[in-house]
């Protein structure tokens, strides 16, 4: 009897079990995504749900839900290239990178013959900004398959990210010559020519691959910022319009396609197209310029005018970011121990703000250095400005005098009155005025001896 018992409730699990399944297997097929997260609950020992209730989590953007679940299964089996993946696109999601990228690199350490796995490691390195690492991966790649013109791309790069132009270029140029088909190095290869302006070789290259495809977004990009820069605006104008109609609504295209149409004496086709470009990016001194006096030549003359001193306000510093500056760059010299350029620093400084305290800092560096002519002249011209106020000693709130507190004007007194004291005895000073000159006076006199 209880045999039998223990039959039919196993018979009755199994039903259970495959009806589960059945239920969660056509919520996955009709995309109820909820449905089988409810169905298969966290914690579930079965790797197969829990890939699949990870699936579900990714797919309803529950990222990290479906990171905690993946990592799950890696710690079980860290050779399952699936679930690493999978794992890698969860982070990629969330947009971290450099871990979507630590996932590739256990999949590739796996399988190194994956091409797959090698180039999305190399993308995810890139994405991060990791190109240091990036260039290894492409290393380790082409030394698996020296002619790959995907290698040499994504190699370019890398270089390119570490501003290593010329090692960028010589890697495009390989996966060039590999394939001239692919439009990424293409557009890579003619951006390096516009930036070089070497315009001319821009417009080769991309005109080449435009005798076999015309759609390319990038590549027409390239072509058509070499003819803007050649003056050959007629040409740019045909291309950037063609970008506009192949849905192209960037920045660079509207604000090129902008100056090619100013440049053209088409002051209307001039405004439309800079006003989008200031629309996306109304801080751009660029734009401002070339939309300001575009307005001037068309119905918009008193707009024009107040787009040009927008312009204005832009291009010249602000009084108040110009002393936050200088108060950066005071500390930053002294830290760096360049007291005299801090000493130049501090004087533009109070131009801008007029605190006389800026002096008695001065003097305090020109008397660290030794220079104890100019030390003086500065606390003295501190001390000039000191109001009455902060001359006087200090007192507690109930008027006691305080022992031991020192003002910084009286600091800047005695400080004075011992360099004078020491000088008279080096070299017998009879009066300030004498202090003041006698190192020029001693110069001079070496100069007519």
């Amino acid at each position: 009897m209880k045999t039998l018992v223990t039959l039919l409730l196993c018979i009755f699990s199994i039903s259970t079990f495959a009806q589960t399944n059945d239920e969660i297997r056509q919520a996955m097929d009709e995309y109820d995504y909820e449905k089988v997260i409810n169905l298969i609950g966290p914690g579930n020992q079965d790797s197969l749900l829990v890939s699949v209730r990870a699936q579900a989590l990714k797919a309803m953007n529950r990222y990290p839900e479906a990171v905690k679940e993946l990592n799950s299964l890696i710690l079980k089996d860290s050779t399952n290239t699936k679930n690493l993946v999978e794992l890698a696109e969860c982070y990629k999601l969330m947009g971290n990178s450099r871990q979507a990228a630590n996932c590739y690199q256990k999949a590739v350490n796996v399988r190194p013959e994956n091409k797959f796995f090698r180039l999305q490691n190399i993308r995810a390195l890139l994405a991060s900004a990791d190109y240091e690492d990036a260039k290894k991966a492409c290393h380790g790649w082409l030394e698996q398959d020296t002619c790959s013109a995907t290698g040499f791309k994504y190699l370019g790069q890398a270089y390119e990210g570490m501003e290593d132009i010329t090692s960028a270029f010589l890697s495009y140029n390989a996966a060039y010559r590999r394939d001239s088909l692919d439009y990424q190095t293409v557009a890579r290869i003619a951006g390096i020519f516009n930036n070089n302006q070497q315009y001319p070789d821009a417009v080769m290259v991309t005109e080449r691959y435009r005798l076999t495809d015309t759609t390319s977004v990038d590549v027409n990009r390239q072509n058509a910022k070499a003819y803007c820069m050649m003056g050959d605006y007629q040409s740019a104008i045909s291309r950037y319009e063609a970008l506009k109609t192949l849905g192209d609504r960037s920045f660079t295209t509207y604000y090129y396609l902008g100056i090619s149409y100013f440049a053209d004496n088409w002051f209307y086709g001039a405004y439309d197209n800079l006003n989008e470009a200031y629309r996306q990016n109304p801080q751009d001194i660029n734009v401002l310029y070339y939309f300001a006096r575009s307005c001037s030549r068309t119905s918009w003359k008193k707009e024009g005018a107040e787009l040009m001193e927008e312009a204005l306000k832009l291009a010249v510093p602000t009084d108040s970011l110009m002393t936050r500056l200088y108060k950066g760059m005071v500390e930053c010299y002294g830290y760096a121990g360049d007291t005299y350029k801090k000493i130049e620093a501090m004087q533009n400084l109070y131009k801008l703000n007029k605190d006389y305290t800026i002096f008695y800092s001065i003097a305090r560096d020109y008397d660290w250095k030794k220079d104890y002519q100019n030390a003086v002249y500065f606390y003295e011209k501190y001390m000039s400005l000191t109001p009455k106020s902060g001359r006087e000693p200090v007192y507690d709130e109930e008027g006691n005098l305080v022992k031991d507190a020192v003002t910084r004007y009286q600091l800047a007194e005695r400080r004075v009155k011992k360099i004078k004291e020491e000088d008279f005895f080096r070299n017998g000073a009879p009066d300030d005025e004498f202090f003041r000159f006698q190192k020029v006076e001693k110069k001079d006199t070496v100069a007519q001896r």
